[in-house]
Order: C-alpha cells, then sequence, then structure tokens
C-alpha cells in the first residue's frame, strides 16, 4: 500500500487497512507512506511492514523506490491517492495489480482506476472508493487510533505541571500548520482564548516544536494565561491529550484529523482549502469554511501574509460561538449518558 505523506491523512489510511486486512486475512501487507505519517501507523496491528517511501532525492531516489518495490514482488498495489508518480512507479515496479485513484497523466497504468469524485473528500472518500474496488466491505469504516499506553501516564503529569487541576470545559487551541497560509491570525486566537478563560473555560494550547512561532505570538497577544503544552508532547501524548478535550479549535492540519479519531469535537477554520476535501471527518465539527473566497490561483505563493481574505474573513465572534455550540451539545450529551 503507497499513502499520502501527512499525519491527518495516515489517520484515514487505518480503517482503510482494517477493511483490506478483513478481505485478505492471509496476505502480508505492506505500508508505505512519508515521514509525518510514519509514526502514526507504527503500532497499527493491521499491517506486517512499515517503510518510509523517501529513498533519496531527485531521479536516484526515485529509481531506488522503484527498485525496492520490484523486489518486494508484490501481487497488488494499493494506492491511496490520485498520485501519477506512485502510479507510475507500481507499473515500472511490475506489479501484476494496480489499483488506485485516476489523475491526469497516468490513469491508464492503472489496472483498477478509481474515478475521483470533485467534491468528495480528497483522502477519506478516496481511501473507501479505493478499498471498495477490492470488495472490501466499507460498512464499518470508523476511525480509530493506536498511541502508546505509556502516554496515558506521562501525559497527566505534564498538564498537572503546566498548572491544570482538572478544570472543566477544556478547550485545546492549535495555531499552528505546516502551510503559513492556512493560519489563521494570531491576535484573533488571542482574542478567542482570552473570552473563553474570562467565561471560567480552561484553555490549553497545543502545536509541534515547529508551531512554536505561532504559539508564542498568541502568548504575545493575550491579556490571560492560558495552559501551554506546545513543543512538549510526543505524538502518543497529543492524541491522549486530545481524547481529553471538550473541544479542538484549529486550522487545516493533522491535529483536527486527530481529534476526530479520538472523538473530539473540532471548530475547524478553512480559507485556502476547501473545507468539503479536506474537513475532518464527523457530525460532532462545526466547519467554518472561507474557501470561496479564495482565487483559483491561490497557493502558498500568492496567498500569504496579511493578503488572504479568506482567512481574515474568519472572525473571532463566530469561532467564540461556534465553540460554545460545540461545549453546550457535548454537556447535553454527557448529561444524558447512562
Amino acid at each position: 500500500m503507497l499513502t499520502r505523506a501527512g499525519l491527518g491523512d495516515a489517520v484515514y489510511v487505518i480503517p482503510a487497512l482494517r477493511v483490506l486486512r478483513q478481505r485478505f486475512l492471509e496476505a502480508h501487507i505492506t505500508v508505505i507512506t512519508g515521514k509525518r505519517g510514519y509514526p502514526l501507523l507504527q503500532r497499527c496491528p493491521y499491517l506486517d511492514a512499515l517503510y518510509l517511501r523517501h529513498l533519496g532525492n531527485g531521479l536516484l531516489g526515485k529509481l531506488r523506490e522503484i527498485m525496492r518495490l520490484r523486489k518486494g514482488r508484490y501481487d497488488l498495489a494499493v494506492i491511496l491517492d490520485n498520485s501519477d508518480e506512485k502510479t507510475l512507479h507500481t507499473f515500472l515496479a511490475g506489479i501484476p495489480r494496480r489499483v488506485g485513484g485516476v489523475k491526469k497523466y497516468f490513469s491508464r497504468l492503472l489496472t483498477d482506476p478509481v474515478p475521483v469524485d470533485p467534491e468528495a473528500h480528497r483522502i477519506n472518500d478516496l481511501n473507501r472508493a479505493v478499498v471498495a474496488q477490492l470488495g472490501c466491505d466499507i460498512s464499518d469504516w470508523r476511525l480509530e487510533l493506536f498511541p502508546d499506553p505509556k502516554a496515558s501516564v506521562s501525559l497527566p503529569a505534564k498538564l498537572e505541571q503546566a498548572g491544570w487541576h482538572g478544570e472543566r470545559p477544556l478547550v485545546g487551541i492549535n495555531p499552528g500548520a505546516s502551510a503559513p497560509n492556512k493560519r489563521w491570525f494570531s491576535e484573533r486566537f488571542a482574542q478567542v482564548a482570552d473570552a473563553l478563560l474570562e467565561a471560567d473555560i480552561q484553555v490549553v494550547l497545543l502545536g509541534a516544536k515547529s508551531d512554536l512561532p505561532q504559539v508564542q505570538a498568541v502568548l504575545q497577544a493575550m491579556a490571560r494565561m492560558p495552559l501551554n503544552l506546545a513543543g512538549q508532547l510526543s505524538l502518543d501524548e497529543l492524541i491522549v491529550c486530545l481524547g481529553m478535550l471538550d473541544a479542538l479549535i484549529s486550522g487545516d492540519t493533522g491535529p483536527s484529523h486527530l481529534a476526530a479519531a479520538v472523538g473530539t469535537p473540532v471548530i475547524a477554520l478553512f480559507g485556502p482549502s476547501a473545507a468539503r476535501h479536506y474537513a475532518p471527518i464527523g457530525e460532532q465539527h462545526v466547519i467554518i469554511d472561507r474557501s470561496p473566497l479564495c482565487a483559483p490561483t491561490c497557493s502558498f505563493w500568492t496567498c500569504r501574509g496579511d493578503n488572504r481574505a479568506c482567512m481574515r474573513a474568519i472572525t473571532t465572534q463566530e469561532v467564540l460561538r461556534a465553540t460554545m455550540q460545540v461545549l453546550v451539545h457535548r454537556a447535553a450529551i454527557l448529561r444524558d449518558a447512562p
């Protein structure tokens, strides 16, 4: 199986692996994925081998990738992507059956091309369609993660050290994103966090070490002091932490999909990327989508800094209203639970 590279992408690989394992009980399943998605799949029980995709840069790296595929003597290539490059590699590697999403140039090299609905979710729905092509039962399509159990022991100590003593509700804010044009504005995250704290709702800032500049900008713009775990959590601890939240406020980035996988509602902020293609899956989320305001040519190079009408159109007040809506609904569910 060949997958997309991202952390959020890997969330939707797991249900595909589960139904593939149910369909092919005796098969040896190898997954080749990217660096960001790799750690999330390490403890997945539905695969037999896991490899990083890149074996070097340039033409030499691509040739090494093709040779590795050839040496694997695979009977079937499941491409959870509509990537021309992955399609070409599996063809040149001589894999006899190749199933994947149709893109532009090399779809004829697929033995089982899967058309991509332009309105469908580009990750979740594509993965479902690809494995359905193989006769898999996709009726039980649920998200699940497999964090290291040790994280449930180490995380509470970090939360306590950060100043949390069990106060509820607990809302996470994840201000970072791998693409700068997908980030909401630090001062607006700060305004939301201050308003939540004013309402006696505890706030914890989250993010990877690479997100620390954005987290620091939020802290500098705040009048109050939230909990701060940014740059301090392993991936496993982040998953456990997301499962403890009452809600997460985030842009289009991996942690929003992790939160969806553990059942935490997300207030998801979308600008340059269309929510219908990339939003976290689940009815419990509130999606604020301003992607229609983006020009067709919007990209990392043309849509950056303050020149982002889509992200600027997301107001502090609507994010606050969405957060309160989620918290009220969640409180009602917990109150009515047996």
